[in-house]
């Protein structure tokens, strides 16, 4: 991974880290509600869950929550931040369904598939040199045949006029948050340095490289998107 994920989100960040995601990225509320609603309807809330970039832990209580029935098996490769979750997991009494690995996903041991998988703005951190391929490669021999895949990511091509746009909007947005100008413009260097999306046409190529049917949208905002695809 070009972008050391360990090594940027150390204690501090990891402790900030659900306030400052919220304000920054537009609809991320929505968005794991979304993603949540569609584990659950097309698991019928049963068997396992792969979460891929775990984090906090939000994700991974809000679907252990909305499933009761559901197992969670939630991957990150800092510690730091799933020390947080394992915390919020305790808190929420969780621990029976959710379990936590500070592992990336080709590390995770051969456990039997899963009937579905997570991997929310995690992917636009790799570039797309192999490194994103590889990932989903990885999280495919982790899914049954069928198993969705619920994807999201900043996606598209910077040098479109629209896209421009988007960018622009999405800089207004977290201004209208209360961000300091100061924090979003070293947030957007961030992006710049650190974040690779590709467009949805080349999304669709790499899915279907790696065992995937065609991505199927059900989440929009700015430069933000979401799509479900099965693996196959």
């Amino acid at each position: 991974m070009s972008h050391d994920t360990v090594r940027h989100w150390d204690a501090d960040r990891a402790a900030a880290y659900d306030r400052r995601v919220r304000e920054a990225i537009p609809g991320y509320d929505a968005l794991h509600v979304l993603s949540c609603q569609i584990v659950a309807e097309t698991t019928s809330g049963r068997g396992r869950a792969l979460v891929i970039g775990a984090g906090t832990g939000a994700e991974c209580i809000a679907l252990a929550q909305s499933c009761p029935n559901l197992s969670v098996v939630g991957v990150d490769p800092s510690k730091e931040m799933l020390d947080h979750a394992e915390a919020k997991v305790k808190e929420h009494d969780l621990t029976a369904r959710v379990r936590l690995y500070p592992v990336k996903v080709g590390d995770l041991p051969k456990f039997e598939p899963f009937d579905a998988a997570s991997l929310l703005l995690v992917m636009h951190f790799l570039k797309d040199d192999g490194a994103k391929k590889a990932l989903l490669d990885e999280i495919a021999a982790h899914l049954k045949p069928g198993a969705p895949l619920i994807l999201a990511d900043l996606f598209g091509a910077w040098s479109d006029a629209w896209q421009q746009q988007l960018r622009g909007w999405w800089r207004h947005l977290q201004l209208a948050a209360g961000i300091p100008e100061a924090e979003v413009e070293k947030g957007f260097r961030h992006v710049d340095r650190d974040i690779f999306p590709v467009t949805e046409a080349r999304l669709a190529e790499l899915l279907a490289e790696t065992g995937f049917g065609r991505p199927e949208p059900y989440f929009r905002a700015l430069c933000f998107g979401g799509w479900v695809a099965r693996k196959i």
